[in-house]
């Protein structure tokens, strides 16, 4: 896994290059954490993401308040991925990084 950050005063863009699953999890939120205090935004730029699986879900749930984060250039595996997350748990909210966020409709809740 190889990842470039880019700084752009208080938002950062991260570029994982390759796979993004529980290998390389560690590492992925390790950049994350290493980013400057002043970030408030975060943009994951996967445009050079081969494969994606649960764990990209498990990144995105990487607590970051009060850091705001986005997907761009989505590979046409981490929108399906996204979907499917988006359709199976609508409570989540997953459908906020897909480039037109899916509706998840009412939240179901327990009686």
């Amino acid at each position: 896994m190889y990842i470039t950050t880019e700084l752009h005063g208080r938002s950062a863009t991260l570029a994982p290059r390759g796979d993004i699953d529980f290998e390389d999890l560690d590492e992925l939120r390790a950049s994350l954490a290493g980013l400057p205090d002043t970030v408030v935004e975060v943009v994951w730029d996967l445009h050079a993401v081969t494969f994606m699986d649960i764990a990209g879900l498990h990144l995105l749930s990487t607590p970051t308040a009060p850091v705001q984060v986005s997907l761009t250039n989505l590979p046409p595996q981490a929108v399906r991925l996204l979907e499917m997350a988006t359709d199976t748990f609508p409570e989540q909210g997953w459908g906020r990084h897909l480039s037109t966020p899916v509706d998840p409709g009412p939240v179901r809740t327990a009686a």
